[in-house]
């Protein structure tokens, strides 16, 4: 199986995620996608963020109704959620073709995360580039010698590499989304309906 791995604290989930990933499913062929709940991201150490069991079960409110997605907990028993470390876990332990799902910022801020250069060489990734902004690849992927293949949105590409993906994101993100419950305004239509009602109930960000 081809199965995308989309990776992040998802603290919460929002609609973005959710389009970026159904788009790499399609335009890559893919069979799933995982959403990766990260249990320690060593980039996040910035803000205390929620825990692991309370963003886990937002992810699996978020996917419920795409047959398509599923939640994986295979951080939650790791230290340091470090990408190349998952990544390679990952097929010693399932006889699938994996995707890194990544968005533009964190590809170019990839030389800051741990072994970048066996990452980049060892897996297939896709990268979801905003579709306003020029394709431009970072410095460091050039240096590299990288061979990025770009896809424009509605394309299609069932083979392997390393793809740029122009989408339509949505100006979303989760910090916006704490930011808004925290001052008491509404998230209703920028996190999944169940997600909404979940933090509601959990009296999550205030």
């Amino acid at each position: 199986m081809r199965i995308g791995i989309y990776g992040g604290t998802f603290d919460p989930p929002h609609l973005g995620h959710l389009r970026a990933a159904e788009l790499a499913r399609e335009s890559f062929c893919l069979d799933r996608i995982w959403f990766m709940v990260a249990k320690d991201p060593p980039h996040k150490k910035e803000r205390v963020k929620s825990p692991f069991s309370v963003r886990f079960t937002m992810a699996s409110l978020a996917v419920e109704e795409n047959p398509h997605f599923q939640v994986s907990d295979f951080e939650a028993g790791r230290g340091l959620s470090y990408t190349v470390d998952t990544m390679k876990a990952l097929r010693e332990v399932y006889p699938h073709e994996f995707f890194l799902i990544v968005g533009e910022d964190s590809f170019e801020e990839f030389p800051t995360w741990k072994d970048y250069r066996t990452l980049v060489r060892e897996n297939n990734i896709v990268v979801i580039k905003r579709k306003w902004t020029p394709f431009r690849p970072p410095a460091w992927a050039s240096d590299m010698g990288l061979d990025i293949n770009y896809l424009h949105e509605g394309e299609r590409n069932c083979g392997k590499g390393i793809f740029y993906l122009s989408c339509a994101t949505l100006p979303i993100s989760s910090s916006m989304v704490r930011e808004k419950v925290k001052r008491g305004l509404s998230v209703r239509y920028l996190v999944p309906e169940k997600v909404r009602k979940y933090i509601l109930k959990e009296v999550l960000y205030r």
